[in-house]
C-alpha cells in the first residue's frame, strides 16, 4: 500500500483505461517484479525503472562467494571477488530513474508488440 510522507495529505486517485492486452502486460511486468500493479505504475510513471525480483541464484551466488571470500586468499584474489559481488549486486538491484524519452520510447515499442504486426500500406 502506497504510504504518503504526510500524515494530513490525502492520496488522490487516477483511473485509466487500458486493453485486455495491455492490461495482461502491465499486470504480468508488475508480477515479475513483486509489487502491486498501482505500485509498479506509479514508479514507471515518475521515470524509475523497476528490476524483477532479485532470483533465488543471485542468493546462492552470494553464499558461495562469502563461503570463498573466509578461505585464505591473496588480497588481489579477494579484491578481484568484492568488485565481482558489487558489480552483480548493483546490476541486480540498482533502479535508476530514466528519462521521459526513455520510457515514451519502452512503451510505444511495447505498445507495438502488444497490438501485433502493423499491416503494410
Amino acid at each position: 500500500m502506497y504510504m504518503n510522507r504526510n500524515p494530513k495529505e490525502k492520496p488522490c486517485r487516477l483511473y485509466l483505461r487500458v486493453s485486455p492486452q495491455e492490461k495482461k502486460k502491465i499486470t504480468e511486468l508488475a508480477e515479475s517484479c513483486g509489487i502491486p500493479v498501482a505500485e509498479y505504475l506509479r514508479k514507471r510513471a515518475l521515470g524509475y525503472t523497476v528490476k524483477a525480483v532479485v532470483p533465488d541464484a543471485f542468493y546462492v551466488f552470494n553464499e558461495k562467494i562469502s563461503e570463498l571470500l573466509n578461505r585464505e586468499l591473496s588480497p588481489e584474489t579477494e579484491a578481484a571477488a568484492l568488485k565481482l559481488f558489487d558489480d552483480i549486486y548493483a546490476e541486480i538491484t540498482d533502479a535508476p530513474k530514466q528519462s521521459k524519452k526513455e520510457i515514451i520510447r519502452e512503451v510505444a515499442q511495447w505498445q507495438a508488440q502488444a497490438s501485433g504486426p502493423s499491416s503494410p500500406d
